[in-house]
């Protein structure tokens, strides 16, 4: 409509610089749940032929689901197919089939009816005090809306349909709805909300897309776009950008691409100072399948493998068995060089199934991490006994997040000794591994001398050191400002990391966010850091960074 074409010209986005790059493309406006039904009504000789197209259309949606989960497996990615799975029982579900058939009976059109009756569904999971069950409600108004789109002829909604190479404008994005997006089809993200510790800052800088979040409702004035340029450098985006500013980009990316040229050379060469001193150079890493890309930007290995990623937005709780397939094929990729496991760190802002959580004030201070593990064996249990087994494959080593005492370490070490004597007793393979730390509480850094001991190594979380350190909550964009390892107080605790990890004969690693900013770098180094850990397209630029100290 001209209004919204005059609002949307030449309008300025700015948020935080959560992923480095230059991009201009095509918009693709991520609205779930917002699709229309222009029929609404059919007459009565029309109900048979609805009632099969309806059927029709699910089968469809099914058939696209089960090729994308089956893809999602073949390449290790676990977690994500269980996505696209309980998609597929959702849209196969007989209570919805029989609600959407008695509206069409009443001469609804069917379109009309899979929106709406998915919208009761919806409405029902998001009214209940089950924090999980009311978070599927996005994922009953997914599933509703793709039928719906294939029913009106549009094809799938959502991302999972994106074909064209996008610039995507969102509200929000969870890690669920940036897995649906088919490879190379996202150019960059801009949503309203989030910062730069959050994760869709986080996957787009393991994508290698620039980003920028937290423009707030401006985002709402940009949502007719065609077209968006956008600078994860400075910060900002311009939707329907007039010739002039996609000259200006277009400048800035092909500057932005010879940049990264130019660090092609430092992809293959070894982590070290300008002095010799060897600093491991690796990846962060969700998910088996981003192992060959990792390679490819000149990984030295693993620092840091988030393990819940193979959990969250599932109906059910992966075996032991489905997470040793995807531990042995991250192991078995990366040969020699070491692929360090964080085990299971739920809770905060991560909910999981099968796992009753209580309704906490903060829950970012609250059950998760190892206290949640260690008061639940059940679940923490297979997940060290798949890891036993994937140690026989590979370089592989475990890391406890959320570690405030001593004490948490010690009751971990004597589960694994449980585990590996049942395996041992049923005459199963496994392997040994080193035990380490996420050190990403104040308190883990002031007592780091009472952890050492335990340990073989640290590994300084920054992310979560920062917010707890400084008081800041890292999902707040207010508090930006904050939001940076840099400030001296969380130096200082690196520092006392460090000097109590020299003191045992330790090393000590870095796999937060900060391991890969330029500026930092140096610091870190300075204070005894012998590895960092970083998304996978920030290595080169840090190879060159190190080897100008």
């Amino acid at each position: 409509m001209p209004a919204d074409t005059e609002r949307t010209t030449g309008l300025r986005l700015d948020g935080v610089a959560a992923s480095e790059g230059v991009a201009l493309g095509p918009a693709f406006i991520h609205t779930p749940g917002k699709l229309e039904a222009e029929r609404r009504e059919i007459e009565e000789a029309e109900v048979e032929r609805e009632v099969a197209r309806y059927h029709e259309a699910v089968a469809t949606v099914t058939a696209k689901l089960s090729q994308t989960a089956e893809e999602m497996r073949e390449s290790g990615s676990t977690s994500e197919a269980g996505i696209f799975e309980a998609h597929i029982e959702m849209a196969e579900d007989p209570e919805l089939a029989e609600g959407v058939e008695e509206r069409v009976k009443s001469l609804e059109s069917p379109e009309a009816a899979v929106l709406e009756v998915g919208e009761e569904f919806a409405g029902m999971l998001a009214s209940m005090d089950d924090e999980y069950m009311a978070a599927r409600a996005d994922d009953v108004r997914d599933v509703t809306s793709q039928i719906a789109a294939e029913l009106i002829g549009c094809g799938a909604a959502g991302l999972a349909a994106l074909d064209t190479p996008s610039v995507i404008l969102a509200r929000s994005l969870a890690p669920s709805d940036t897995a649906r997006i088919p490879k190379g089809m996202a150019l960059g993200f801009v949503t309203a909300e989030g910062s730069k510790t959050s994760h869709v800052s986080i996957m787009a800088r393991s994508m290698g897309i620039p980003a920028v979040v937290g423009v707030g409702n401006a985002i709402e004035g940009s949502l007719s776009a065609k077209m968006v340029a956008i600078d994860g450098d400075s910060g900002y985006a311009v939707a329907d950008p007039d010739p002039d500013t996609e000259r200006e980009f277009e400048r800035k990316r092909a500057a932005s691409e010879e940049r990264k040229a130019a660090l092609d050379e430092f992809k293959d060469v070894e982590g070290r100072t300008a002095d010799g001193r060897r600093i491991e150079v690796s990846a962060n890493l969700g998910s088996a399948k981003e192992a060959a890309d990792a390679i490819a930007y000149g990984a030295e290995g693993v620092g840091l493998f988030r393990t819940e990623f193979l959990f969250m937005e599932r109906d059910e709780l992966p075996t032991e068995d489905e997470q040793f397939e995807v531990y042995r094929q991250a192991v078995e990729a990366f040969g020699e060089r070491p692929v360090i496991f964080r085990t299971l760190d739920v809770g905060g802002d991560k909910d999981l199934p099968g796992v009753e959580q209580p309704y906490e004030e903060n829950p970012f201070l609250g059950w998760r991490g190892i206290r949640m593990c260690l008061d639940v064996p059940e679940l923490f249990k297979p997940q060290l006994r798949a890891l036993l087994r994937a140690s026989a494959h590979g370089n592989l080593k475990v890391m406890f997040p959320m570690v405030a005492n001593a004490d948490e370490i010690v009751a971990a070490k004597n589960l694994i000794s449980r585990c590996r004597d049942e395996l041992s007793a049923e005459g199963t393979e496994f392997g040994e591994f080193d035990v380490g730390v996420m050190v990403e509480t104040p308190a883990a850094a002031i007592c780091a001398s009472d952890l050492a001991p335990e340990v073989s190594f640290f590994s300084i979380g920054t992310n979560d050191l920062v917010q707890y350190t400084l008081a800041a909550d890292r999902g707040n964009e207010k508090l930006e400002h904050l939001q940076t390892a840099d400030h001296p107080a969380v130096l200082k605790l690196i520092g006392l990391t460090c000097e109590a990890a020299r003191e045992a004969g330790v090393w000590v690693g870095v796999c937060g966010e900060a391991a890969g900013e330029p500026d930092l770098i140096p610091k870190l180094v300075a204070l005894g850091v012998t590895e960092l850990s970083m998304s996978a397209p920030r290595i080169p630029r840090a190879k060159k960074v190190l080897s100008e100290v």
